[in-house]
């Protein structure tokens, strides 16, 4: 059959006529079905819906006071066991009266038990804690702020930041159950929850709505950040109290930056604003710093800033501080300290108290890699102030106050050579450091300073004083390896150090009551110690560069037990052991007791720091000025043009411009300044004179003495006058003997000990020698009342008071008598206690016997 346009036009109409028929069929039996399925469904599901109702909201309250609101868009109310299902469900929990405290749970469905008074909810959960403060902006009417059900994918819902914006706790969870009766919404499962400044996560959660109080159950983790910088707090377990604003985390691990620290129990307290007011660790703290550093302590408390940047940090109950770097270790131990912090959480000032002790070792020198050096600071309190370091970025020290008995040790052990240490005490002693905040630039004390010093050669040396500052010289920095192109490389250089290496001392000046000693070193073999140098000041002042001691303020030294001087002004040379001394100088010393025998003498030789005059007691010197060489064992003592130095001991007296005393050989040497004339020196000797032993005094000038100890000798050179009772004598040269040195014997007199000694003749004298004889040379010329007589050599004799006067081959002695004349032999005898003259010899060897009427 042939198909046209028309008929196919009317085939597809009366199709689509029958399709609209089939399908109008299945809608009216599909409803029919419907209707039917919706009547059997609960039944066949075992479920029995007793209503439902759109817009349900339920309240609990207590007293007049709302405690808490259920709301949800639709309930489905079952018919057994008395449960319900709530869609788009929002709790709003009610804080207590007064608290203006609201706090939200949100969810797209729960289980309403109705008669236990649970709510569990079916998926994950949304809550808004209000802020600590409990001031969200409403009362706690829930008529003021009608509650309103947010969907679930509204973003009030989902942005888990919005409340967190708002200074609110977010927390989002599943399986979480409410408890109507309690108050208490608790889940098992992972939480998420956001602070206002931190976010974080947890296994477990649980809260109290009656008490605002949030527990995290295990596996606490908690991120915040600081200036861009993001810290994490880790912890077993952690509690929010809301009331008092506290949070408790146990066995927190905070990793900030490279910085890490960790505790037993921390305990975090809020301000209103949520903002961290201050942070109590206890048990086991432990800081650790990307540089090694390392802080312990039993507990610490921060306080923290409006930002909750830490302000101040303090420790206590045992500090314990260790540091390694390249080339150093650091340890310190204290009961307590204070840190406190300034601007970008840079360290501005560190308090630590009782027992505090710090103590660098340096682990290679810059001029001597295998040495090692110590740094120790003790004190009852340290406080140290901080400032930012050259790289803007670390804080370093800028200066150390140290109280209560503060205690500095500087300890150097060079590879080779001895040891130096250096120990500076005082009440209180501040430290200035340097740029790099490792090494001191200047140590001040005050109250009872004292510095005791071992140096290289094995002296010992101590100075004690009111006040005390030191300036210590700059260190040297390790030695860089320098390699060039074509050259071989240089040696490895040494570990890299800092300018702490080797402390040492520029100039220290010590002020009030300064006494300072100084104890060589005891030599090889020998059986006795060393004499200590004592020195006394009200002002000491030493320079390394020069290493001498400046003494002022009525110095004084004493050497051993011997040697004393006080001048005005003392300069004592620390590496030479001279001394200088100027205005109103004074020395004296007392010589060592010598053996009685020349040959014990011998074996034993006494060092004294001079000659004995064989006066009674110890050998006085005033000067002007003095100068003491100690490697030439010679001291120099000046005096001036009007007023000469002078020496004495006992009735013994010696003064001249220049006395210059020996030590070994023990001698003493007088004379004028250069250019001077005329007789300068000038000695007092005391003499018994005649057989019957009277006291009397020589008196003799010359222009220089030698007199030498051991020989009990004095030659005096130039224009001699030697002036005693009996006369005057004139020579070119006089040498005068003393009597040898007796034999002490110790006893008491009015109970004070008394030392004599027992001359030649058997008399006792109280430890005073008297000139034994003079032997003048030279032009002699000796004048007596009524007689003057002349010669080449003229003896005089103590022991039995005679002067013998002799000549030469072409000039005989003569002697002028007022009475007799003019006699002349080849000796003249002079007999002092008769006053008679034996001539004896001459050209015709007669021997007359003159004597002077009386």
């Amino acid at each position: 059959m042939r198909v046209t346009v028309a008929r196919l036009r009317q085939g597809i109409v009366v199709l689509a006529c029958l399709l609209f028929v089939i399908l109008a069929g299945f809608f009216f039996y599909a409803r029919n079905r419907f209707r039917h399925i919706e009547k059997d469904l609960p039944g066949r599901l075992g479920v029995n819906i007793e209503q439902t109702a759109d817009g349900f909201t339920y309240s609990q309250s207590s007293q007049g006071h709302t405690l808490y609101t259920i709301h949800a868009s639709k309930l489905f109310q079952y018919k057994s066991g008395g449960h319900a299902t709530l869609h788009n469900v929002e709790i709003t929990l009610y804080g207590a009266p007064g608290s203006n405290r609201q706090d939200h749970i949100y969810g797209s469905e729960f289980d309403y038990d109705k008669e236990a008074g649970i709510v569990t909810a079916k998926g994950d959960v949304q809550i808004d804690l209000s802020s600590l403060n409990g001031d969200n902006g409403a009362n706690n009417n829930p008529a003021a702020k009608p509650a309103q059900t947010p969907p679930a994918s509204s973003p009030q819902a989902d942005d888990e930041t919005a409340a967190a914006r708002q200074g609110d706790v977010h927390i989002k969870t599943s399986g979480l159950t409410f408890n109507q009766k309690t108050g208490d919404a608790v889940t098992s499962e992972h939480t998420e929850f956001t602070f206002p400044r931190a976010a974080g996560s947890s296994t477990g959660a649980n809260y109290n709505s009656k008490t605002g109080l949030l527990v995290l159950d295990k596996d606490v983790v908690l991120t915040t950040s600081s200036d861009g910088n993001q810290a994490v707090v880790h912890a077993t377990h952690a509690t929010l109290l809301r009331s008092s604003m506290q949070a408790f985390l146990l066995n927190p691990v905070t990793d900030y930056q490279s910085e890490k620290s960790s505790a037993d129990q921390a305990t975090v307290y809020f301000r209103k604003d949520g903002s961290t007011s201050q942070i109590h660790a206890q048990g086991h703290v432990h800081m650790t710093t990307d540089s090694g550093a390392v802080l312990t302590a039993e507990n610490t408390l921060t306080q923290m800033d409006a930002k909750s940047q830490p302000t101040q940090t303090d420790a206590g109950g045992g500090v314990n501080f260790v540091s390694n770097g390249d080339n150093s270790s650091m340890h310190g131990t204290a009961v307590r300290c204070s840190l406190t912090y300034g601007p970008k959480e840079m360290l501005k000032h560190a308090r630590c108290n009782d027992a505090v002790n710090f103590v660098e070792q340096i682990l290679s020198l810059a001029d001597d890699p295998k040495g090692t050096a110590s740094r120790q600071v003790q004190a009852s309190q340290l406080d140290v102030d901080f400032v930012p370091g050259p790289d803007g970025k670390k804080a370093v020290a800028q200066k150390a106050l140290g109280t209560g008995s503060a205690e500095v040790n500087l300890h150097t052990i060079p590879s080779t050579g001895g040891q130096e240490l250096t120990n500076i005490k005082g009440d209180q002693l501040l430290a200035i450091m340097d740029d790099s905040g490792t090494a001191i630039k200047t140590l001040d004390g005050t109250g009872h300073t004292k510095v005791t010093d071992l140096a290289k050669d094995g002296s010992h040396n101590t100075s004690s004083g009111d006040t005390l500052h030191v300036v210590f010289a700059p260190q040297a920095k390790p030695a860089k390896s320098d390699r060039t192109a074509g050259a071989k490389p240089a040696a490895k250089p040494a570990k890299k150090g800092n300018d702490s290496e080797v402390s040492q001392i520029e100039t220290a000046i010590q002020d009030g009551h300064v006494i300072m000693t100084q104890t060589p070193a005891k030599k090889p073999g020998a059986k006795t110690d060393p004499d200590t140098l004592t020195a006394w000041a009200n002002h000491a002042e030493y320079h390394a560069v020069d290493q001498i001691l400046h003494l002022t303020g009525s110095p004084r030294l004493k050497d051993g037990d011997s040697m004393q001087l006080s001048a005005g002004l003392i300069d004592y040379h620390k590496d030479s052991g001279d001394a200088t001394a100027t205005g109103a100088v004074k020395a004296v010393y007392r010589q060592t007791q010598n053996q009685n025998t020349q040959q014990a003498q011998a074996k034993n030789p006494p060092v004294n720091p001079g000659p004995d005059l064989g006066g009674n007691g110890p050998v006085s010197i005033t000067a002007d000025h003095a100068n003491l060489k100690h490697a030439e064992n010679i001291s120099y003592f000046y005096g001036t043009p009007s007023v000469p130095a002078r020496m004495w001991q006992g009735d013994h007296a010696i003064a001249a411009p220049v006395l210059e005393l020996s030590q070994n050989p023990q001698t003493l040497k007088a004379y004028g300044a250069p250019g001077s004339t005329g007789t300068p020196v000038s000695a007092n000797l005391t003499s018994n004179l005649g057989a019957k032993h009277q006291p009397s005094v020589v008196r003799i000038h010359s222009k220089t003495l030698d007199y030498a100890d051991a020989e009990r000798r004095g030659v005096f050179k130039g224009s001699v006058v030697a002036e005693e009772p009996d006369g005057i004598i004139h020579s070119d040269q006089a040498e005068v003997f003393l009597t040898p040195k007796p034999a002490a014997k110790t006893g008491t007199q009015n109970g004070q000990p008394q030392t004599s000694v027992q001359t030649q003749n058997g008399e006792t004298q109280n430890g005073q020698t008297q000139i034994d004889h003079i032997v003048a040379t030279g032009n002699v010329v000796m004048t007596q009342p009524g007689r003057k007589a002349e010669g080449e050599r003229l003896v005089y004799t103590a022991e039995d008071g005679q002067y013998v006067l002799t000549g030469n081959a072409t000039k005989l002695p003569h002697v002028y008598d007022q009475l007799k004349g003019t006699t002349t032999g080849a000796r003249l005898i002079f007999h002092s206690q008769d006053d008679s003259v034996v001539v004896s010899g001459g050209p015709s060897g007669a021997v007359t016997d003159t004597r002077a009427p009386k």
